[in-house]
Order: structure tokens, then C-alpha cells, then sequence
């Protein structure tokens, strides 16, 4: 239970340190991504309005029509060109790459907006950033100067970047689940601590109190059988007090014995004495032996086996838990009700079904069903001896085998449990490649 409990905390703690530095990653990579993007367009902008003006009008310093070669304007990666208001090219610096020029929804949003910024791809695949600037040529007819660069540097500093994020990130979350795997140690020892205390109490109280609670009831049942010697077998206010001391007992004795069993498996110290146990005479031994109290209450007990099933476990274990369902079919079940107990398979596993027609179990009761001492209905569970310790077993016994065990009901319809278990090993070679 610690060491579950030990795991859950540690990944609890992994999970949210892992989230705060994925949010910080993210927050700081897009931030740097947003602040390298602003500087190119904001070069791009500054250089637009210092170089571009010069050769709008044409090209200077006799160059050739269509062409322009602005000093050292053409290095560090920088390309210029003039396009009209269709997109046709008038000049550019030799290392223009047209593929790379702004598209013509840029050029269109620069016209109506004086300026606009596009990211394109050179003909190499190569990223690049484009600044569009509407102005007017000499003759007064509208142009459209670009002036871009490639921003292959910028990806490769992110590039980088995101390697340092993901690096500090491997690196810090690897330490931290182990730190937060000793932590919740050291949390949890003092609960542990506590705990067990608990139980070695409730483990220790629970033997002692059996020997008491035999020789009470031995005793009294001695007084029980003078007293009613003595007056002639008829009932007497003192046989009924006894018969409520050896009554109140004999149900102080199976509570004593549930707490010890209770105890024991908070403690993983019952042992299961593992056999081959045929699950279908199980049940068959186990509907006999509560068929008598079953006819007492007008109840009708049916099984249905399919075939001998095999499974791995405690005969004894098994037995209690298959006892206590069918003893809380027969207790919520009224006159004339019915209890049907099923053995199959399915699914490679062995199922015990116990079904009734009682009076079912309200849907906000189902989940605490398994807690110890939860009853649905209290006052009729004190009235026939329940402890509300009986499920909990069950349920403690079945997954002791590496099993489970579902609940169903519905008010007023009855109430289905289904047992799932292990076939044995014989039993899945039989099967073969069956898939029931």
C-alpha cells in the first residue's frame, strides 16, 4: 500500500515539474523566437528606408536597365528588388533569388498599407524575411522596393536553443523524480509508522480476544443448557438473555476473527496455502452448506457449472469469500426470492457468478461497497449479525489470488457479484487456442 502510495506521489510531483518546465520551455523559446524576429524585420525596415530610396527612381551610378549594384549593400546576405503593382520585376541586385521575392498577397497588402513583411523560401529551400515598401517612381507610377535577407542564422540559433531546453529538461526532471522518490519516503515513513502500530495493535487485540470471548461463550452456553434442564425445555427470561449473550458472541467472535484476518493482510502476512482447487466443486460444497439456511427463509438456491474449472489458490480462502456473497444473497433476499450461482469461464479466466433477486443496492452505495465496516442498510444488517467487515475479506481474498471482483445492482431488481480468477495452468493448456 506504501509503495503504491510511495510511486503516486513521486510521479504526482514528477508530472507538475514536469509541466511548469515545459510551460517555462515553451515561454522562453517563444519569447527568444519572438525577439529574433522582431530585430530582422526591424533591420529590414531601417535598411528600406536608408538604401531602397536611393535607386526607386532608377538605376543610379550607371548600371544597366534592370539591374542595380549598390556598394556594399549587397553583402551579409541582404538582396534588393523593385517590382510594379503587378509583381513584375524593374530591378534588382544580382543575388536575388525571384522564387524568394514577396507574393503577391504581400504586395497587395504593402499598396493598401504602405509597407507589409513576409516570410518566404528561396529556391534552395532557404528561409527568408522580405520587407515590401510602396513608393513612387520618378514618373509617378507606383512601385513596390523589397529589401530581405535569409534568416537561416535565427532558425539555427532556435535550432540550438531548443536542444538547451530539452537537454535541462532530461537533465532536471531525471533528478527530480529520484528526489521526489526519497521525499515522499521520508513523508510517508512517520504514516507507515503509525499505521503499523495500528495494525500490530488490532492484530495483537484480536488474539487476545478470542480466548475471552470462546470462554464467554462456552460458559453461557453451559448455563443455557442447565437452566433450560431445569425448566423442562420452556423459555425462561433468563435462557432468552443467555440465548442473546451466546448470540452476541458468537457475532463478537467472527467480527474478532475478520479483524485478525484484516489485520493480516494490511500486514501482506497471510500466507495462502496454494493448491489446485476445482472452483466448480467449490461452489457446489459451499451451495450445499447454505442451502439450509436458504430453505429457511423460502429462498431457492440454483447453480450451473461449466464443466470442472481449475484454478491456483487457498481452498479455505476461497471458500470464506464465496460464503460471504452467497450469505448476503440469502440475508437481502426476501421469501421466494431466488439466488443463482454460476462457474464458467471467459476470456481465459475463471468466473463465479452469484446472482439474487433481492431487494438490490442504491447506486451512490456501490462504490463504497468494499470499505470495512460500510453497511447499505444498517439497522438490517445488525439485525442478522452483519459486521460489514464480510465484502472487504472477500474482496482482500480474491486479488490476494491475483483476481477481481465486480458488483451490479439495481434497486428493486437484485444484485450481481462476479469473482474472476487465474485458470490453472492444466486448465489453459486444455483450453488451447480457445478464446471463451
Amino acid at each position: 500500500m506504501f509503495s503504491a502510495a510511495r510511486w503516486r506521489l513521486t510521479s504526482a510531483f514528477t508530472v507538475v515539474l514536469a509541466v511548469i518546465l515545459l510551460a517555462a520551455a515553451i515561454a522562453v523559446y517563444l519569447t527568444t523566437r519572438s525577439v529574433l524576429f522582431a530585430r530582422v524585420d526591424d533591420d529590414l525596415e531601417q535598411r528600406a528606408v536608408r538604401d531602397l530610396s536611393e535607386f526607386v527612381g532608377g538605376p543610379p551610378h550607371g548600371g544597366p536597365p534592370g539591374e542595380f549594384v549598390p556598394p556594399a549593400k549587397t553583402t551579409g546576405g541582404y538582396f534588393y528588388a523593385v517590382v510594379d503593382g503587378e509583381g513584375q520585376t524593374l530591378l534588382t541586385s544580382p543575388n536575388v533569388d525571384t522564387q524568394g521575392l514577396a507574393p503577391v498577397s504581400a504586395l497587395e497588402e504593402a499598396l493598401e498599407a504602405g509597407s507589409a513583411f513576409a516570410s518566404t523560401e528561396s529556391s534552395e529551400g532557404e528561409s527568408l524575411r522580405v520587407y515590401v515598401l510602396a513608393a513612387r517612381a520618378q514618373d509617378g507610377s507606383a512601385v513596390l522596393a523589397q529589401i530581405g535577407r535569409s534568416t537561416e542564422p535565427e532558425h539555427s540559433a532556435l535550432s540550438q536553443l531548443r536542444m538547451v531546453l530539452l537537454a535541462i529538461f532530461g537533465g532536471s526532471i531525471i533528478p527530480a523524480a529520484a528526489a521526489g522518490f526519497i521525499l515522499s519516503g521520508r513523508t510517508l515513513r512517520p504514516i507507515r509508522a503509525a499505521m503499523d502500530a495500528q495494525r500490530t495493535f488490532v492484530a495483537d487485540a484480536s488474539h487476545e480476544l478470542r480466548t475471552p470471548v470462546a470462554v464467554v461463550r462456552t460458559n453461557a452456553e453451559l448455563v443455557q443448557r442447565h437452566l433450560r434442564s431445569r425448566a423442562g425445555g420452556e423459555a425462561t427470561a433468563d435462557t432468552v438473555a443467555l440465548e442473546d449473550i451466546v448470540s452476541e458472541s458468537e457475532r463478537l467472535g467472527k467480527m474478532v476473527s475478520q479483524m485478525l484476518t484484516l489485520a493480516e493482510s494490511d500486514g501482506d502476512k497471510a500466507a495462502l496455502m496454494s493448491s489446485t482447487v476445482d472452483l466448480s466443486e467449490l461452489t457446489e460444497e459451499v451451495a450445499r452448506a447454505m442451502r439450509a439456511l436458504a430453505n429457511a427463509k423460502g429462498i431457492a438456491i440454483q447453480t450451473r457449472n461449466d464443466g470442472n474449472v481449475w484454478v491456483r489458490g487457498d481452498r479455505e480462502r476461497l471458500r470464506e469469500a464465496l460464503v460471504t456473497l452467497l450469505d448476503n444473497a440469502i440475508k437481502y433476499t426476501d421469501a421466494g426470492g431466488r439466488v443463482d450461482l454460476e462457474v464458467g469461464r471467459a476470456h481465459r479466466r475463471a468466473t463465479v457468478t452469484v446472482a439474487d433477486t433481492g431487494s438490490g443496492i442504491p447506486a451512490d452505495s456501490l462504490p463504497h461497497i468494499f470499505d470495512r465496516f460500510y453497511r447499505v442498510d444498517k439497522a438490517r444488517s445488525r439485525e442478522s449479525g452483519g459486521t460489514g467487515l464480510g465484502l472487504s475479506i472477500a474482496h482482500h481474498i480474491v486479488e490476494a489470488h491475483g483476481g477481481s471482483i465486480r458488483i451490479e445492482s439495481e434497486v428493486g431488481k437484485g444484485t450481481r457479484a462476479k469473482i474472476e480468477l487465474r485458470l490453472a495452468s492444466r486448465e489453459l493448456r486444455s483450453d488451447g487456442a480457445d478464446g471463451v
